[in-house]
C-alpha cells in the first residue's frame, strides 16, 4: 500500500471528480465517493496548513525556530 501523500491524495481526488462528473455512478456509490473526497480534502488542507506553518518559521543562528516577520521597506 502506498504511503498517503499530498500528491497521491490530489490524484485520488481528480479520479473521484472524474467518476462523479461521468454520471455513471449510482446514488449510493456517488455518496460514498463524495464522502471519500471530503476526507481527502481534509487531509490535503491539513498537509498544506502544516507546510505553511513550517515555511513561516526560520531557524536563527542559535538553531532556534522563530516566526518569520517580513520587514517593511
Amino acid at each position: 500500500m502506498k504511503e498517503k501523500t499530498f500528491e497521491n491524495s490530489i490524484l485520488e481526488l481528480e479520479k473521484i471528480i472524474s467518476d462523479l462528473e461521468s454520471g455513471s455512478l449510482d446514488l449510493d456509490k456517488s455518496i460514498s465517493k463524495y464522502t471519500e473526497a471530503m476526507k481527502l480534502i481534509e487531509f490535503c488542507e491539513n498537509k498544506l496548513k502544516k507546510a505553511e506553518e513550517t515555511v513561516n518559521k526560520l531557524v536563527n543562528a542559535d538553531g532556534i525556530l522563530e516566526d518569520f516577520n517580513k520587514e517593511e521597506e
